[in-house]
């Protein structure tokens, strides 16, 4: 599968934070420059659990891990889903399970996903 250039990436993102009824985007920044972003949406692509919403694409630059960012933008969407109304939010993980558990997190069931072994992962808001 052909990879997106960083410039399509940054378009695509744009455009899906430019309409916040779809979903929210938040950027972690340090100094001004970003160092991890993660997403409410309201769908996950070909889930194996029909439930929403999702938080996805938790990412942190690796030289900012475990400075507390990543808990951060989690923490944060959490509080846009209940600004929202929602009272479970979920989410799929194929390594960090431990991480999400330390946030209050549970495990709701292990499942494969798009060809990866991954947990479904539930937080009640």
């Amino acid at each position: 599968m052909p990879r997106t250039s960083f410039e399509q990436e940054l378009r695509s993102l744009q455009q899906f934070s430019a309409d916040q009824s779809l979903g929210v985007l938040l950027v972690a920044k340090e100094d001004g420059a970003p160092i991890g972003a993660c997403l409410l949406v309201e769908s996950e692509f070909e889930p194996n659990h029909d439930v929403a919403p999702w938080l996805t694409g938790l990412f942190v630059i690796p030289e900012h891990r475990k400075e507390g960012a990543g808990s951060i933008l989690v923490r944060a969407i959490e509080d846009q889903a209940r600004q929202r109304g929602f009272s479970r939010l979920n989410l799929y993980t194929s390594e960090a399970a431990g991480f999400y558990a330390r946030l209050g997190w549970s495990i709701a069931d292990r499942t494969c996903w798009r060809g990866v072994d991954a947990t479904l992962m539930v937080r009640d808001l």
